[in-house]
This record gives structure tokens, sequence and C-alpha cells, in this order.
């Protein structure tokens, strides 16, 4: 089981005079003065993993690129909305929480998805409760630790209101009725089969409570498919008011009642609608509204009726009705006038021999008993539950529930309310762990049993239903955050409710491909099949069910790197493309939107708790070419206290910028209310978590990535600074600026680091085996004054798509190299001919004055991490070019002999495989390479002996060219 290891927050903030203040943990008695925010919190971390994490507060920021982003996000942070008032920006992420409890909401709201009406509200403020948990975890800084604090205090105030409403039955028209659609949770009623059995005259009638004024919203809907039905409609439109239908061949075959009388809104009305021979009679509040003659449809003849509902149609373009109801009746004959006046009047019988059912509502609970003593019981759909908090009322939850299981378009829409739901929880959850704030934590354990109470009353078929839904079934890493909680909770029974609950966000369809190792993701929205393998760990870690940590494993592998841009991105309009597909319509003109930021964020956690039970390089490698090249470049260098300036997608097309016609992706969907906004506040106030890792045991310290950074490692005694200019330069220092003892440094050797790594400790050179894409090991006794000194030079190289490999990107080290230019076609270059043995493509490319800054062929080559400085501008890029090397060539040796033209079966060409060896010791380990190749390609017959020849001796005589 995965514990919390923290030893305890710093002391509690100094909140606003109108705020109460927090309750935070004891701090414990050992802090380090050294460290911001007092003893180290790391959050969590589980006894299985073989190496851990430190603390956000135990590793700084050097000066660089890394902090320069990072400082951007925390002044964000301190001032938005830049009005001056310091809890102006956490009033706002509050606002549409209190407007749905009903408590008062002055001021407005954060924007793009978070907006009234909009069905992700409440998202944003969860990321931002993990931002301020996570800047003031590095800094310290009060201002961020007042601005939670408040943050979760309020939070508890709108959950005690949500527990305080309503969610039984409301005041009807005699005794009590049941409340139809938001706010409240009931969103209608499911009637038996049967009711249109032999039933040639009827009555239907009932009382209703309109709430809005709904079009098409359905009192009454008896059906056996979409197409045959009966309905009495509430409103059609201005000039219709109520409708009764009845078809055997969808609306244009509707035998219709029209009533041009509206019911009173927020008033009970009567309507009733009488069925006798031919004639069809409308009622409102007892009076006769239309008359219909020649209706030649009775009830029966809809045949049984399957889909009968009290505020439902069978349509999805109708929305459910928002009214209550009451005293619903249904009569085996057309009662006249007079009764129907009777019943409109406030009788409630009028022929009890004829009624074949009556639906009153008085009973509290999910059903509704037939009064009329028939046995026709009802079931009310949808339930609300005690711990429910959020920006929006329950009953979207319930509406991705079976039996609706509704998509994400439509007047009864649901988008991601479990992912929303998620980042509120979160967000919460790092209140705790990261600033110790005690307020959070019986908020989270009655979410916690929310959650448990709406999941546990469905079937697995039936939560698979939800899951499988594009879009709507998006649950975030719910599993996460309730396995976690459930290593909070000190109640035994709870603690095996929240795990449970863990396993209810298992997508079982996709879970048990994975397992099997089956690659399923092509056309598969990806963030909604990413972010749940993050808590199939926590899973794991808890039970030791190892299907759990075999489904994340296997899924990362088919992301990495069989969907993986070179910028570390995946995802073409959010959605996996085919195994294997990179450029698939990078020069169409169809959606040009790429790499969703959100994606390299999941993808980043997921790789980060995999490491944790397998330390392996090629992790750590994918780790730091999504992080260094996507998520650096997603915050735009420029300051702004008013938006969080984070791209949604990061376009790979030849010639575009991250502005598509009018639409700057800093700014698509709002500049602070998208996801990818939220994961950018937390994505770049936690550059340090990766720095750094230590073994389990606490005798090896890992150096992962090479961003300037100090640990202070209490438990340990060390204080250790990493001193680089990476990735400018090609080599960092680690000093022990304090403590001493043995240590195993275990250094990351980069897969990009093909030659020339090498390790000095005080000036002295290190024997290391040192392999691209693993780590080297230097263990002795430390002392304060130590210096390890780490060469890893920089060179260029390609990156090449893996569905057409003349399709490259040109790195530096871990840094996507993209050409500035405008054109909306690949830009084609040639580089063999130029190449030295040692295979770097430096030999085609010259430095320009600004660093990082290079040309070739004519071009400009820049950081794709540096992202429209100037305001106003915004820079049109290449990541991607075309690879063009029509023949054999060794420098200025030509053969005659096609390169391009002839590619083995993974796609590469004759020159490709000569290079995939260099750097070369000299020529005639060249020589040899060739021959090798040479004789591979000749026997598959893709050369012919004369080829052969040609190449041979060309490559003998370009001895005098290298």
């Amino acid at each position: 089981m995965g514990a919390l290891a923290a030893a305890a927050p710093a002391a509690t903030s100094a909140v606003a005079a109108a705020v109460a203040p927090a309750a935070h943990a004891a701090q414990a008695t050992t802090t380090t003065a050294a460290i911001p925010g007092g003893a180290p919190r790391p959050g969590w971390t589980s006894p299985v993993w073989e190496v851990a994490p430190f603390a956000l507060n135990q590793v700084s920021l050097g000066d660089g690129i890394y902090k320069e982003k990072r400082d951007r996000m925390l002044n964000y942070a301190r001032n938005y909305p830049g009005t001056g008032d310091l809890l102006a920006g956490p009033d706002r992420m509050l606002h549409l929480f209190r407007a749905n409890a009903g408590l008062p909401a002055p001021g407005t709201w954060p924007g793009g998805w978070d907006t009234p009406n909009h069905l992700l509200r409440g998202h944003f403020s969860g990321h931002w409760m993990t931002m301020l948990a996570q800047c003031w975890a590095a800094t310290g800084e009060e201002i961020f630790l007042t601005k939670l604090d408040y943050m979760v205090a309020e939070l508890a105030k709108v959950q005690d209101a949500l527990d305080a409403r309503n969610l039984g039955r409301v005041p009807g028209r005699f005794g009590a009725a049941v409340g139809l659609s938001d706010p409240h949770p009931n969103q209608f009623v499911t009637l038996p089969n049967g009711l249109t059995t032999d039933l040639t005259d009827a009555t239907f009638s009932a009382w209703v409570n309109p709430a809005a004024a709904q079009a098409n919203a359905r009192i009454l809907t008896l059906a056996t498919s979409s197409r045959v039905y009966l309905a009495l409609t509430a409103r059609v439109s201005d000039a219709v008011g109520p409708r009764f239908a009845i078809t055997l061949d969808g609306t244009g075959a509707e035998q219709r009642l029209d009533s041009p009388v509206q019911l009173a809104l927020n008033s009970w009305n009567h309507v009733a609608v009488t069925l006798q021979g031919g004639t069809g009679r409308l009622y409102v509040n007892g009076a006769e509204v239309a008359v219909a003659t020649g209706m030649t449809l009775a009830p029966a003849a809809l045949g049984a009726t399957t889909s009968n509902w009290i505020g439902r149609s069978t349509s999805n373009d109708h929305a459910l009705l928002n009214a209550a109801v009451d005293e619903v009746q249904l009569h085996g004959r057309a009662l006249d006038a007079a009764e129907i006046q009777a019943l409109a009047g406030g009788a409630t019988e009028v022929d009890n021999a004829a009624l074949r059912a009556r639906w009153t509502f008085d009973d509290e609970g999910e059903s509704a008993p037939d009064a009329s003593g028939n046995g026709r019981h009802a079931t009310i759909v949808g339930t609300g539950y005690p711990g429910y908090l959020a920006a929006f009322p329950e009953g979207q939850f319930i509406r991705i529930e079976p039996p609706m299981v509704q998509p994400n378009s439509g007047p009864n829409a649901v988008w991601a309310v479990w992912y929303t739901h998620h980042k509120i929880m979160r967000g919460l959850l790092n209140a705790y762990d990261l600033t110790g704030n005690e307020d959070a934590l019986p908020i989270l354990f009655r979410m916690g049993e929310w959650v448990h109470s709406r999941l546990s009353r469905l079937t697995p078929q039936g939560r698979d239903s939800m899951w499988n839904t594009y879009s709507a079934g998006e649950a975030g890493s719910m599993n996460e955050v309730m396995a976690e909680l459930a290593s909070h909770t000190t109640d035994a029974a709870q603690r095996d409710r929240f795990l449970a609950a863990a396993k209810m966000f298992t997508f079982s369809t996709l879970f048990n491909a994975t397992i099997d190792d089956v690659d399923q993701l092509n056309g598969r929205h990806a963030n909604q099949y990413m972010a749940p393998n993050i808590g199939y760990l926590r899973i794991f870690e808890h039970t030791g069910e190892t299907d759990y940590h075999t489904a994340a494993r296997n899924f990362w592998g088919m992301v990495v790197p069989h969907r993986t841009f070179s910028n570390g991105g995946a995802g073409r309009s959010e959605h996996f493309r085919a195994r294997g597909d990179i450029t698939s319509g990078f020069t169409s003109g169809s959606d040009p939107r790429h790499a969703e930021t959100c994606c390299a964020y999941n993808m980043l956690r997921l790789t980060r708790n995999l490491f944790f039970h397998e330390p392996d390089a090629a992790l750590m490698d994918f780790y730091e070419k999504a992080l260094h090249n996507q998520i650096l470049s997603s915050r735009r260098d420029v300051d702004s206290v008013t938006a969080t300036e984070v791209t949604y997608h990061q376009n790979m097309w030849p010639g575009r910028s991250r502005r598509i016609g009018t639409t700057v992706e800093y700014s698509r969907y709002g500049g602070n209310g998208s996801c990818c906004n939220g994961t950018g506040t937390e994505s770049h106030t936690k550059y340090q978590e990766t720095v750094f890792f230590r073994s389990a045991d606490g005798s090896a310290l890992y150096l992962n990535l090479f961003i300037p950074a100090t640990l202070t490692w209490p438990e340990r005694g060390f204080v250790i600074a990493q001193e680089t200019a990476f990735p400018a330069a090609g080599a960092t220092r680690l000093r022990f600026l304090s403590g001493s003892g043995p240590l195993d440094l275990r250094l990351r050797v980069p897969g990009w680091a093909r030659h020339g790594y090498s390790v000095a400790v005080n000036g002295r050179d290190q024997q290391v085996d040192a392999t691209p894409s693993s780590y080297v090991t230097v263990s002795r006794s430390w002392q304060a004054g130590d210096v390890v000194d780490i060469t890893m030079p920089l060179s260029f190289w390609v990156d090449k798509a893996l569905n057409d490999k003349s399709v490259q990107s040109i790195m530096y080290g871990p840094t996507l190299m993209v050409v500035r230019d405008a054109t909306p076609s690949y830009r084609e270059f040639t580089f063999f001919p130029q190449l030295g043995l040692d295979g770097d493509l430096a030999a085609s490319i010259q430095p320009s004055d600004a660093s990082m800054h290079f040309t070739t062929h004519g071009y400009l080559l820049a950081p794709y991490y540096v992202a429209d400085p100037v305001p106003g501008q915004f820079n049109s890029f290449h990541p991607y070019v075309k690879r063009v090397e029509p023949e054999v060539v060794f420098r200025t040796r030509t053969t005659g002999v096609p390169n391009d033209a002839i590619r083995d079966a993974a796609g590469e060409t004759f020159l490709d495989r000569v290079w995939a060896a260099a750097p070369f010791a000299d020529h005639g380990t060249f020589i040899r390479q060739v021959e090798a190749v040479s004789k591979e390609w000749f026997e598959a017959g893709r050369h012919t002996r004369r080829q052969r020849q040609d190449i041979l001796i060309a490559a003998a005589r370009s001895v005098a060219d290298f």
C-alpha cells in the first residue's frame, strides 16, 4: 500500500483578516531552514518503488530557460487577474461553485470553459489549487498559501451548502411532487412496459410546474422506437404550447393536437389528452384547447412500448423536462369534459374503474408506486448523494450513467464530468499533500464517499458504457486520486470503499487489450485513455495486482515511439492515429491541430511514475524530449497576469505558427479556462520535480535531467548543486556544497549522447561504460567541495518519422530545431555529401550570433522552445523537413547508384544504414561499414553486382576527402 511520505508542512500562512486560517498539520521538529516552506512534503510515494522523488521544496531551480518559464507562471499566480486584490483570483475560481450551491457569488468567473452553463466549468479551479500548492512548495511565499487556504475554506462552505440541498421530493400540487432536471438530481421517470397493450380509447393527464420555457421537452413518452411513439410535449415554440402526437413513422407522420395556449412558468398547470374513436382532444387547465377528428392511430397500434417515460424523449435533440410533476394518470377510456374539469379543479379521482395507473410521488426514494392498485410502479432516474462538490448540478453525472449515457452534444449533453471532478479532487489533495492543509482532507473524504455511492450502484457493464463514450466518458485520473485517498483514511472500511471506487474507473475494453499488448488506440481520444494508466499504477501499488502495472507499461509502449512527434507530443485533433502514423495529413488542407499540450502532461506523469518502478533510461529519454520541447515551448515568452499564455495544440505542419488563421493557440478556448491552460499552470510550476531522484533506500542519487538546480537532502545531510549552461552546452557539473558520506551517483547517459560522454571527479577521469540510454554509476564517499564534471558533447542528428523516413526533424542534443519559414510545404535538405567521419550534421550547419540559433541551406534554425517572445508576432516554423539524398555519394565521390529510390523494409536508404554506425574511428572503420551494408543490400536484391562495385570503389577513393 502506498503512503504519503511527508514529514510535515510549513507553518500556516497569514490568511487575510476576512478569511479563517486553515488548519495545518503540526510541523515536524526536524525541519531544515534552507528548504523553502520547511520540511519536505513530496506527496505520494510507495514502498514498492525502486526510486523515489524529492519534494518540490528540496530542489530549487537555478538561472536558465526553465526558471524563466517558471517565473512567468509564478508572476501570473501571484497577480491574476491583475486588479491588485489578493483574493480576486481565488474569488473568480470560486464564483461558479458558489453559484451552483446557491451562495452569494460576487464578481465574475475565469472564462474559457469556466463560464456559466459550460459543461466543464470548475475544472480550471482544480488546476489552480494544484498550481498554488506547487508554487508555495517551491518558493515558500506566503501569498500562494494565503490564496490556497482561502479556496479550500470556501469550497468547504460550498460542499456544506450542496449537502443541504433538497435531494428528495419537492412541494407538489397535492402533497409532494417529483422535481425533474437541474438543479434537482432527479432527471426523469421510467414507466413500466405494457401501458399501451389493448389501449384504444384513453386519457393521459398530469400536473406540471415548468421551471423553464423549453422547446420539445416531453411530459410523457410511450415508444417502441424513435419513430414509433406517442408523446405529450410541454411546449413546442412561442406559437405552440403543449402538443400531443402519435405516429408509426417519425415526426413527418405524426397525428397531432397543438395548443395555442402556453403553460404558465413556475405555476401548476393541468394538462390532459383524450382519445376516443377517431377524435383527440387536448386540455390545458380544464379548457379544451385543441380537437382533431380523423386520428386513426390508437395507442395499441404502437405495439408493446418499452421506452416509457415522464420527462424524457426518445430523441437526444430534445431536452429533459425541467419541471415538477405531480398526479400523473392513465385511464383506459376517454374522460369527458366535465371529468377533465374536475381533475383540473383539484379532484384526484373521477373513475377508478377505468384507471390503469396513477403516480403521485408522495413517497421518497427511487420508486414511484402506482396508487391505482394495478401494480404499474415507476422508477425515478437520478439520485443525489451527500459529499457532492462541483460547479454544475449533479444531474450531469446522472446523464452519463446508464440508462442515459449521453454524448457531449445536444441539449442533454455531458462533457467529461469525471475529468472535471478529478481536477477538483487532485487540487484539494495537493493542498493537503504539498502544503499540509488539514481542512482539505475532510472535504476529500466526503467527496470520496460520494464517488463510491455514485459508482457502486452501477454494474461493470454499465460503467464500461460510460468510459467508452467519446469525451463524455473521460475521467482523467480519478482512479489515482481515489487510490491515494485510500491511504489517508484510518477507517479500514472506508479505505476499502475508496480502493474499490478506484478500480471502478478501469476502462475495461482498452485495459484488457493493453494487458495482452494488443494495440487498439487508433481513433481513440488520446487524453481519455492516457490518464487512467497513472491510476492503474496506484492500484498496483496498493494491491500488487500486476495486470494494472502491465496495462500501464504496455500502453506507454504503444504511444512511444509509435505515435510520438519529434517534440514529444502525440495526437491529431486530440485523437490517436494508427500505429506508426506520424506524418499523414501534414501537408493537406485539413485540421492542423497536433500535439495537444495536455497529452504531453499526461504522458510525462505516466512516464515518471513508470520510472519509479523501473528506472529505465529510455523512459527518461522520452521524459526529457517531451518536457524540453513540447512543455517548455508551450508557455509563451511574454509576461501576463491575466492569462496563462499556454498553448492548446502545437502544430507539426510545415510553415505553421502558433496562430492558425485568427485562432491563437495560447488563447484557444480562452486564456484561462481550457484543459491545457489548466495543465499548463501545473507543468510550468514543477520543472524541478524530476531533476534528481533517490533510490528507495537512500543509498543512491539519480541525476536525470540537466537543469540548473540545487538539491537539499536533509536525511543524508547533502546539499548538491547542478551548474550547467545546458542545452547550449553539452556539459554539466555537480558540486557538493555540504554533507559527507557514501553515495552512489547514477548519472544519465542520454540517448542522443552518442559519443564523448565522460565523467570526472575533482578533475580525475572516471572509468564508466557510457552506453547511450543508460545510467553510469560513480560510487565513493563524498564530502563538501567535491565536484563531478559530466561531458556529453552535443551534436546535430535527425529524428525520423516512422512512416516516412525521409521526413525528419533536426535535433541538437535533445532540442528540436525548427526551420523558421512560412512556406506551407516541406523544405528540402541534403546532408550526406558534407558528413565527416563523426556523422555530425554540423558540417552543413553554421552558428549564428544568437545562442542556440544556426543557419543551414539558407534558413534559420531556432530552438522549438523559443515561443513568440515579441508581442503580436507569431513565428512560422517547420518542425519537420524533407530529406533529399538522391544518389549514394561519399563526400565528392559519386556512384550513380540511387539512394532515396531504394529502401529496406524499415524505410531506410543505403546511406541511412551506413551513417547510422557513426562516428567512425577512422576511414578503415567507415569502409568496413560500407562493405557490410553493401553486402546485405546485394544479397537482398536491392543492388546489382555492378552497383555494389561502384559503391565500394567510391567509398575507397573517398579517403582523401575525409
